[in-house]
Order: structure tokens, then C-alpha cells, then sequence
């Protein structure tokens, strides 16, 4: 599972860079750019051996790249976890009191707990990750910052979404389906789906956007995908939602490079925020 990096990142360099690992089930990703220099950034991705365990492939991946010691400008790591639960921020915010939101929900016995800020938002996002995991990434990389993926796309749509305004986000992947959705521009549900066909996608749509209230002729359904996934289905939402768009890639995020349209909408809202 060996990557190569762009010849301008070099140890020297590592203080200038600020990098990224997404970090999924089946692989990850690792990224970066230095802040300074426009058409820096580069992404790399790689697939873990599927009968092996995520801790045992990320071990493998670490100790054959010396790279991932250097001490980076900043080092983020973003946690691709279906399961988390979304809490405003005037719930009470002790960590015993998370640990049982996220007890009462869906995280296993040995995670580690984390809370994300959502801006803009009043609300935290909560998270578990492998307490393994997460021993290992803080010992043997240099500073990381923890995040959850939806946590920069959370905060950007909550910034876009303007007062009184109804929106659904849909985000399409191969074997999972993100929706976040805003009434009357608050934040009113964001939940992830397994799906295995494109059917269970338009299923999943419809229905929470029946479940919410939203209106089929006025409100908006914002979809980023592969347009393999994106194109299909926007032609069967036809006969059911008026107003559909496609979520492109921001233009002035290309000043970062042109690896960027490799990278996912999660990982380049996280550069945005910067």
C-alpha cells in the first residue's frame, strides 16, 4: 500500500505543509498543501487488505512511509463514522453526560469519545472511535487533530443556509448515503444510511423528505456524488421534486491544485475552513 509524495514535499518542507488523513473502514487517504503556495496540494489514497483488521492496516501503512513522523504544520486526522449523534450546545456538556447520549445510541464499549463544534450551529457532534485507534494515531503521529467528517460539511451548510430557507443535502457514495437536511434554516436531521442500490437511495430521500415536511414544488435537494450515482438518480427524483442541483467543487478551491477534484466534499470543506 505504498505512496508517493510530490517532489516539493520534503522533510525540510513539513513545517509548511498542513496535512490530512481520512480515515475509513477500508482505506485512507492522505493529503496536503502548504497554505502559502497556490497549486500545492496533492491527494493519495489507498485500499486496506480486507481481511485484516483497520488498526493492523493503518500500522502497516504507518511503518512503511518514515514521512508520517515529520512534524507537519498541522496534522488532521478525519474519521469517516457513520454512527454519531448531533446535541445542541444547551444540552449538558459533561463527559459523562455524552458518554451516555452516545451509550444510549450506538457506541461499543472501548471508543473514545470525541465532540466536535458545529459553528454556526449551536450544537456538537459526537463520535466515537476505537480506543486502539486512537492510541495509536496520537502516539505515533505529530499533533493530530480528530474530526468527523460531517463536522466541516455541517458547518458550511449551516453558514449557506439562509433564514426561513428549506434544504436537503445528499451526499452518494458507493455503499453509504448522507443526508442532512434544514428547515426553515435550522438544522432539523442528519443521518446516514447502508445502501446497496440506487433504489434504496430514492427510497431513503423521499421518505425523510416526506418525514420533515419539506415541500416537493419550492424547497431545494443539493446532491455531490460520482455522476454515475448523481445522474440516475436526479432522473428518477424528476417526477417527484421540482428543484434538484448538482453540489460542484467550489472554483476557487482548484487554487489549491488540481487534486483537489479527486478529493471528497468533506475533505476540501475542511481546507476551506482554514
Amino acid at each position: 500500500m505504498a505512496i508517493d509524495l510530490p517532489e516539493t514535499l520534503t522533510a525540510d518542507q513539513a513545517a509548511k505543509y498542513r496535512v490530512s488523513i481520512r480515515l475509513c473502514s477500508d482505506g485512507l487517504s492522505f493529503s496536503g498543501h502548504d497554505p502559502s503556495a497556490g497549486g500545492s496540494f496533492f491527494y493519495r489514497s489507498v485500499e486496506f487488505d480486507r481481511s485484516a483488521s483497520a488498526l493492523s492496516s493503518l500500522k502497516e501503512f504507518f511503518f512503511t512511509h518514515d514521512f508520517l513522523t515529520w512534524p507537519f504544520r498541522r496534522m488532521d486526522i478525519l474519521c469517516v463514522i457513520p454512527g454519531y449523534t448531533i446535541v445542541p450546545d444547551s444540552y449538558s456538556g459533561t463527559g459523562d453526560a455524552d458518554r451516555r447520549a452516545m451509550d444510549a445510541l450506538f457506541l461499543s464499549a472501548g471508543s473514545h469519545l470525541f465532540s466536535d463544534t458545529l459553528d454556526g450551529l449551536s450544537a456538537r457532534l459526537l463520535f466515537g472511535l476505537e480506543e486502539e485507534i486512537y492510541e495509536f494515531c496520537s502516539r505515533s503521529f505529530f499533533r493530530p487533530v480528530f474530526s468527523h467528517y460531517m463536522t466541516p460539511l455541517l458547518s458550511r451548510w449551516g453558514r449557506e443556509v439562509g433564514a426561513g430557507t428549506s434544504r436537503m443535502y445528499a451526499m452518494l457514495w458507493r455503499k453509504r448515503l448522507d443526508l442532512v437536511c434544514f428547515r426553515h434554516g435550522k438544522l432539523a436531521c442528519s443521518i446516514s444510511y447502508q445502501v446497496e442500490r440506487i433504489e434504496d437511495m430514492l427510497y431513503y430521500i423521499l421518505y425523510l423528505w416526506s418525514r420533515l415536511g419539506l415541500d416537493p414544488e419550492t424547497d431545494t435537494l443539493s446532491l455531490w456524488g460520482d455522476s454515475s450515482l448523481r445522474a440516475p438518480l436526479m432522473e428518477r427524483l424528476r417526477g417527484y421534486l421540482r428543484h434538484m442541483s448538482p453540489i460542484g467543487i467550489p472554483a476557487e478551491a482548484y487554487l489549491l491544485g488540481e487534486d483537489v477534484a479527486k478529493a471528497p466534499l468533506d475533505l476540501i470543506s475542511l481546507l476551506r475552513c482554514e
